[in-house]
């Protein structure tokens, strides 16, 4: 008995076949908006679209990082601005209180309110916060040695030291900023006390400025990593979509 091969109907059947396959890619790809949907409708460009996709994400938590930092160091340069107009009235209190039109009784109802800033410069030091950790007590993020402390903010997609930023905020206590035995209760400790104010508002205004710089370049970083997001999704697009 010879078995016949109707090759014309296997042929039209492979063909079928072939054009359905097609036919549901091609449906996958309208409905999906994408020309890989998996690995091996192009390997090399899922694989490379995939590394592109985790740069983004990382860019996006890199963002969210430097707009917490930001908002840390504005407490922070908020409490400095207190303690530094804190610091000119006690200048202003020690001024007067080298006058000799003064009495000891005076000189010391001057001394009170000058001894009241002095706790009360210590207390805002110790209260202000971010997210339960103290900010001006010079021991902020990884305890540097006393009077100053310094946090690093990841500002980058990657683990690399370019994508870590250091921040240093020196402390603002009493105690750091040589004022624990100031007073003016007489002519020459308010003489005294003048010299040391200058003191720690040359070094509060430091603070100041540096926390200012740390915002500024916070806020460059965030733009450019806004613009590396955008064409890197602009790239990966490229390579996915349809």
């Amino acid at each position: 008995m010879r078995i016949n091969h109707n090759i014309s109907s296997m042929i039209t059947q492979g063909s079928l076949r072939q054009v359905n396959r097609e036919m549901n890619i091609s449906l996958e790809r309208l409905s999906t908006g994408l020309r890989i949907n998996r690995a091996s409708d192009d390997a090399a460009g899922l694989s490379v679209s995939e590394q592109m996709r985790t740069q983004v994400r990382g860019m996006h938590q890199a963002k969210s990082n430097a707009q917490d930092g930001i908002a840390l160091l504005q407490i922070a340069e908020g409490a400095a601005n207190e303690i530094e107009s804190m610091l000119q009235r006690m200048r202003e209190l020690a001024v007067q209180s080298t006058n000799d039109t003064l009495t000891t009784t005076e000189r010391a109802y001057t001394n009170q309110e000058y001894t009241s800033l002095m706790s009360e410069i210590d207390r805002i030091t110790n209260v202000t916060q971010y997210n339960t950790q103290t900010l001006l007590d010079g021991q902020i993020g990884s305890f540097g040695a006393a009077g100053s402390g310094s946090c690093i903010l990841h500002i980058g997609p990657n683990s690399s030291s370019n994508d870590q930023f250091t921040v240093t905020i020196n402390g603002t206590s009493i105690g750091a900023m040589g004022l624990t035995s100031s007073s003016i209760t007489t002519q020459m400790r308010a003489n005294s006390a003048l010299t040391s104010i200058d003191v720690a508002l040359g070094s509060i205004n430091r603070l100041r400025s540096d926390l200012g710089a740390y915002v500024n370049r916070l806020e460059h970083a965030i733009n450019n990593l806004d613009n590396q997001e955008h064409n890197t999704q602009a790239a990966e697009s490229l390579i996915r979509d349809v």
